[in-house]
């Protein structure tokens, strides 16, 4: 094989790896936006006043979430955010009665 043949077979197979790594590339990326696209409906609906809705929003999250086309630091960043949520679940009450914890004494005027 001549010496012109080698060299058009490996600039043949470089350009092929390069169209391929293009192509992975590509779709890694397609995907991940599909994701985030699916993670903004998601958060769109936990904060809705409707209970059932905001329950759907944070089960798809949690399943959108984990799926393996988000990167190592938007899981951490999601992560983030059913921390927050967690946090403000639990900050934010609905308790309204006059009954608190605090024991208060009347005055008997």
């Amino acid at each position: 094989m001549p010496a012109q043949a080698w060299i058009t077979l490996i600039v043949g197979v470089l350009a092929v790896a390069g169209v391929m790594a293009t192509v992975n590339q590509r779709t890694r990326a397609d995907n991940r936006a599909q994701s985030w696209s699916r993670i903004t409906w998601c958060l769109d609906h936990t904060v809705s006043d409707d209970d059932d809705e905001a329950a759907l929003g944070w089960d798809v999250f949690r399943t959108v979430a984990t799926t393996p086309f988000i990167a190592k630091t938007d899981r951490r960043t999601l992560q983030a955010i059913s921390q927050r949520a967690a946090r403000d679940d639990l900050a934010e009450t609905d308790d309204t009665s006059d009954n608190g914890t605090e024991t208060e004494t009347e005055d008997p005027r």
